[in-house]
């Protein structure tokens, strides 16, 4: 068990990573976007004080995506984080949340993301 906890833990690491990125693209837009990581618990906010929450469920070795809209529970399945509901990968709704919530278009860059 101890061996999956620690790959759990470089997956979750490299994806909030790779958000880091994505979201730091936008430091220089006309999109405000700002967000702060503690404990594994990364918060969102956009400029109409709207809040994404993307936290790490290690029991169950999942990532839960909370927005506006809904709330999203993903397992690491074939090199990526797919919703346990819609079996949508975690950037295609991440992606399309930031978007509505930031009332922009918001485009992650895709390459190498899981």
């Amino acid at each position: 068990m101890k061996k999956n906890i620690n790959n759990f833990y470089m997956l979750v690491d490299a994806l909030f990573l790779k958000i880091e990125d994505n979201l730091n693209l936008y430091d220089n837009h006309d999109i405000d976007i700002d967000y702060e990581i503690q404990d594994y618990v990364m918060t969102i906010t956009f400029a109409n004080k709207s809040v994404i929450i993307i936290n790490k469920q290690e029991l169950l070795q999942q990532i839960w995506l909370a927005t506006t809209v809904n709330g999203y529970h993903f397992n690491y399945r074939e090199n990526e984080w797919i919703c346990n509901r819609s079996n949508k990968n975690f950037w295609e709704i991440f992606q399309y949340a930031c978007s509505v919530q930031s009332n922009k278009n918001i485009i992650f860059i895709k390459n190498n993301i899981n």
